[in-house]
């Protein structure tokens, strides 16, 4: 015959089920991760230096995610990384299943909400990035121009390589030919690995882009097939700054292009990943940062390592970007990139 419950007796019997379930639910998200898998989607084609550092996180980032989860990296190139932010932003589930590496200015072009973008940029879930980079306008050594006193000098007209003529790499050279040097800027290519090959051919003359996309062809400079003659930090001696050559009239349109290297090469996730799982995401992604096998891959494909942008600060980052992005830049950015 079972014993008659005291007041007491159900209380405590109420209170250990409850600490139980809390326990339950306290372990559930570190366990989430167990035996499913983690897609990372991929905003350039393989082969390319966002793809390759893409693949370096991706493989890393696993092994600090609690459950240690299998990992899928599909490519979805398109429109300099926008296919892909518009695919994480409408189309994916907000399950902390699927991230995603669209490029390195996706966001800017989001910024200034160029056609195409269907995406908000300040509501993605932010995990990090490995870190900010420097920007640098290269220019082949065969063009006989090796500083920047000899491009202003210059008889023939320099072509340089860009992904689309609202991309950050098309918008420092047109802002370099508004100021009257011999510039001229073709759209089109696919991706950043697609401009280095012209670069090497001889089919372009120059390109703007962050260092780090050189990362798997650090030869083209090491040989000085290209020489850097202008930059965004002043990393390389006796290199001006961009900055410093553009009227002051262009500054907020330089600061918005070079957010590109202020991000670096964000990791996001599809808005509203719960907090929890987007907690154990950002964690994982912080220590892997730290992790000595993964900053040994990471200067293999130049990205930089010790100083690495946690998600919230991406975050933050992100909605100040889009407040910079008045209408008056934009106009003028929007002009610049569709030249008579």
């Amino acid at each position: 015959m079972t014993a008659p419950q005291t007041r007491r007796g159900i209380i405590t019997g109420l209170a250990g089920t409850a600490v139980g379930l809390a326990s339950r639910a306290q372990a559930a998200p570190a366990d989430f991760y167990r035996g499913k898998t983690l897609n990372v989607i991929v905003g350039f084609a393989p082969g390319g230096g966002v793809d390759t550092a893409a693949r370096v996180v991706a493989r890393h980032l696993a092994r600090f995610i609690p459950g240690a989860p299998r990992v899928i990296v599909q490519n979805m190139e398109g429109a300099a990384g926008i296919v892909a932010s518009n695919y994480l932003y409408q189309r994916i589930a907000a399950d902390g299943l699927t991230i995603g590496v669209p490029g390195r200015s996706w966001f800017v072009e989001g910024a200034i909400r160029v056609n195409g973008v269907r995406f908000d940029a300040t509501r993605f879930s932010y995990i990090g990035s490995p870190g900010a980079v420097n920007s640098v306008v290269y220019v082949r050594s065969s063009t006989g121009v090796k500083t920047f006193q000899d491009l202003k000098a210059a008889k023939k007209t320099l072509t340089f390589g860009a992904l689309g003529n609202l991309a950050p790499t098309a918008m420092v050279p047109f802002l370099l030919a508004a100021q009257g040097l011999p510039v001229k800027v073709v759209v089109g290519y696919v991706s950043s690995a697609r401009i280095m090959l012209a670069l090497e051919q001889g089919e372009v003359d120059g390109f703007f882009t962050v260092e780090s996309v050189f990362g798997l062809r650090k030869e083209l400079a090491d040989k000085k097939i290209i020489l850097p003659i202008l930059q965004n930090k002043p990393v390389h001696p006796g290199v001006p700054l961009i900055g410093d050559v553009l009227p002051k009239s262009d500054q907020p349109v330089l600061t918005v292009v070079m957010a590109l290297e202020t991000f670096g090469l964000p990791v996001i996730g599809p808005p509203g990943i719960p907090a929890d799982r987007l907690e154990i995401l950002r964690n994982a992604f912080m220590t892997m940062c730290r992790d000595r096998d993964y900053q040994a891959d990471a200067v293999k494909v130049d990205l930089p390592v010790g100083t690495p942008l946690p998600g919230s600060q991406l975050e933050t980052m992100m909605k100040e970007l889009v407040a910079t992005a008045t209408p008056a830049v934009i106009e003028r950015y929007k002009r610049l990139g569709t030249p008579a």
